[in-house]
């Protein structure tokens, strides 16, 4: 499996490139040998792709806007594009600001739809909201099912899908939407920016999500980090890249 083999790389972000403020090893080589080949494809439910842009720009990382594929802001363009969906948002502000752009209209009292995403004020009270209104017929739809993404310290921080378990444990099966990964969705959005693509490696660090998603559309897949037996880390990754692109007595392979 070597990087210089495929024209689209679809890399994802917590555990791959960075971990909270900490860039981590190989992100920065990936991004400068993949270039516009690369698109982040993640299950972030936080950011929209300007607002993460700029945040990864501060740690030195440069990827555009049109480069960046998030589960969050896929999740309101998805109820954005149902006409007459109310939506009440459990969000971040800047998925706020994102679904008011998109002219998604608010409603607190009888909506539609109830959209989960990262929302860090979400608490026992959110969750006894969101039980009422799921119980008189709104819609759930869900960012993303990640129940947690590794910290900076090795410790996990909960994602979405804790609130979600929260939810189906006193809905069980409660009939609902996911967006992100591993639903092939946001997987068909970033590839829909590879018109000519014939050959396309995920990356991520998650086999419940991001393995199973690439598998679902039959992409070459490499699993790095915490749970890899082989990569742990994106570094790792490039280094086995190189070992197979010099072959046997450092002879550069070609083809």
């Amino acid at each position: 499996m070597r990087l210089d083999d495929y024209d689209a790389i679809l890399c994802d972000l917590d555990g791959c490139l960075i971990s909270g403020n900490v860039v981590l090893p190989g992100a920065r080589a990936l991004l400068r040998r993949a270039g516009v080949r690369l698109t982040i494809l993640s299950n972030n439910s936080t950011d929209t792709p300007e607002t993460l842009s700029a945040r990864l720009a501060e740690m030195g990382l440069e990827v555009p806007p049109g480069r960046i594929v998030l589960a969050g802001t896929a999740a309101i363009d998805h109820l954005a594009a149902r006409p007459g969906a109310r939506v009440r948002l459990f969000a971040s502000p800047a998925l706020r600001v994102y679904a008011a752009a998109a002219g998604l209209v608010e409603e607190r009292g009888a909506p539609t739809h109830v959209l989960l995403a990262k929302d860090l004020s979400y608490g026992y009270a959110e969750l006894q909201e969101t039980i009422a209104l799921l119980s008189r017929g709104a819609r759930l739809v869900v960012a993303n099912p990640d129940v947690s993404y590794p910290g900076p310290d090795g410790l996990p921080v909960p994602e979405t899908g804790s609130c979600l378990a929260a939810i189906l444990s006193v809905l069980p099966g409660l009939d609902h939407d996911v967006v992100g990964k591993p639903e092939p969705g946001l997987y068909r959005s970033a590839l829909a920016r590879y018109p000519v693509a014939t050959r396309v490696l995920a990356i991520g660090d998650n086999p419940r999500t991001d393995a199973a998603g690439a598998r679902r559309l039959g992409l070459d897949f490499a699993l790095v980090g915490a749970e890899a037996a082989r990569w742990r880390s994106v570094a790792d990754f490039l280094a086995a890249s190189d070992a197979l692109a010099e072959g046997p007595a450092g002879a550069v392979r070609r083809g």
